[in-house]
């Protein structure tokens, strides 16, 4: 049987989640008090790392919810709980029936927008950091969407998905050459502010953007959305450094000193793994393309693992700038801030491009990371986000069932038990460690996720029904 009493730490944090919200139609609130459950009225404060410009108070944010969301419905099937499937499409068909309608297409979530329950409107997290500030909310998808997800909202509302691909056309820029912004407008369609110092057209959210398009492709038949997938992987395929790897953005000034000129690992990473996702879902109509998907993804995948890593140390490069030693970044194992990512995601990146193209490299990578993580303990002192834990527990659960290694199971339940201890002490997640409430934007969902995995491969590889996560790039 799966390790029970972990799945009874996380039904029991489900099932407070949900009677959360009750009050709003089915959407799970952002921010949860740990006592009462209710969502909490008075912002509490940022931890170290966090913006509170990305926040979701008084809201509720899909792209933060999803990986918990998959988490229900992997558990519905999982042990036989067929109103956590229940509660799922409940909160997804209020979601593409009543919070997408916007004047763009572009939805409310990601990074900084989301649903406002107690407006009923397009919440706008820049509010929070400037309350005078009259900027419409911004598009900024933040996660990949994964197919699933896609699935479900195309079956609640195929127009909402349709709208959302046509709307992805609002981050492009009207310039030469050509680039795109990370930020789009939701609610007015102007195309994004042209700075003259940055373009900020990150190489991981063309990724989303490919995959979503793809999506949409095969679902509508329209050519301009293949179209946008050709423009999108021409673009970054011409950008690319010498050893393969993609700049943070295609154009940068020397005064933009963390991206001027750094070979972005991390970002390289994001966006070769939606390539083989996307070739998956349109090899039947275009077979050519998505052998170029491949191929392109494989040479970026295979530059990112010759990066200069160093995996005895654990010194994992998210950027560096070769001609100025000093402009290098690493990915930690715990403690991530913002625009600084644990190595546990790439990890996963690279298991997920192993499922899709066969790459050992990319395999024997993410096994170098899982050795650290189970021999690293969480630092005491530090408000370690919740998802650094999430993502710890998935990779060394995809381990275990790529690989069949019990080291990788018997690591990640012991792992568990001592993250039930610093993050589950109450019915739902601390959003990190130390802190006292419960927020999506810290990543609880992949907690969940995380344990709910490690439990359901105990009883076997092939009886677990709750797939890998791979949407944090």
């Amino acid at each position: 049987m799966p390790n029970e009493e972990i799945l009874s730490k996380v039904t029991k944090a489900i099932d407070a989640i949900i009677n959360s919200s009750d009050k709003y139609e089915g959407l799970f609130p952002s921010l949860l008090d740990l006592d009462t459950h209710e969502m909490i009225m008075d912002m509490p404060p940022t931890i170290k790392g966090q913006r509170i410009g990305d926040r979701s108070h008084l809201g509720s944010n899909l792209i933060l919810d999803e990986t918990l969301l998959q988490t229900m419905y992997g558990l519905s099937e999982a042990i036989d709980r067929p109103d956590y499937s229940a509660v799922a499409d409940r909160y997804l068909k209020r979601f593409a029936t009543h919070c997408t309608d916007t004047v763009t297409g572009l939805f409310p979530w990601g990074e900084h927008a989301f649903w406002h329950l107690v407006e009923d409107k397009i919440g706008n997290s820049s509010r929070y950091h400037d309350p005078n500030s009259t900027n419409p909310a911004i598009h900024d998808q933040l996660r990949s969407a994964p197919v699933w997800l896609w699935e479900k909202l195309y079956e609640f509302n195929p127009k909402c998905v349709e709208r959302f691909a046509e709307g992805l056309d609002w981050h492009w820029r009207e310039r030469e050459p050509l680039e795109y912004s990370r930020h789009g407008e939701i609610e007015v369609k102007e195309r994004p502010e042209d700075y003259d110092f940055c373009s900020f057209d990150f190489p991981r959210h063309g990724g989303f953007y490919i995959l979503d398009w793809a999506f949409a492709y095969i679902k509508t038949g329209r050519e301009d959305f293949l179209r946008q997938i050709q423009k999108m992987m021409n673009h970054w395929w011409i950008n690319r450094y010498d050893d393969g790897l993609l700049p943070y953005c295609s154009r940068t000034e020397e005064k933009v000193v963390a991206f001027h000129m750094v070979h972005a690992c991390g970002q390289t990473m994001g966006y070769a793994a939606s390539l083989p996702e996307a070739a998956e879902i349109i090899q039947d109509k275009q077979p050519e393309l998505a052998a170029q998907m491949r191929e392109q993804a494989g040479a970026y995948a295979n530059a990112f693992v010759n990066a200069p890593h160093d995996l005895e140390t654990g010194k994992f490069i998210l950027g560096f700038r070769p001609d100025v030693p000093e402009r290098t970044s690493v990915m930690p194992i715990w403690g991530s801030a913002y625009g600084i990512w644990p190595v546990a995601s790439m990890a996963l990146l690279c298991l997920s491009i192993y499922r899709h193209m066969g790459a050992i490299k990319p395999l024997q990578w993410a096994e170098a990371v899982g050795r650290f993580y189970l021999k690293e303990e969480i630092p005491e002192g530090i408000a370690t986000p919740a998802q650094d834990a999430g993502l710890a527990l998935d990779l060394l659960a995809d381990l275990y069932d790529i690989t069949g290694d019990r080291e990788w199971l018997n690591g990640g339940t012991r792992l568990a038990y001592k993250l039930i201890v610093k993050y589950l002490d109450k019915d739902i997640p601390r959003a990190a460690a130390g802190v006292d409430w419960y927020e999506s934007q810290m990543g609880p969902g992949f907690l969940l996720h995380g344990l709910a995995r490690i439990a359901l491969l105990s009883d076997g590889r092939d009886k677990c029904p709750l797939e890998a996560d791979y949407t944090t790039r």
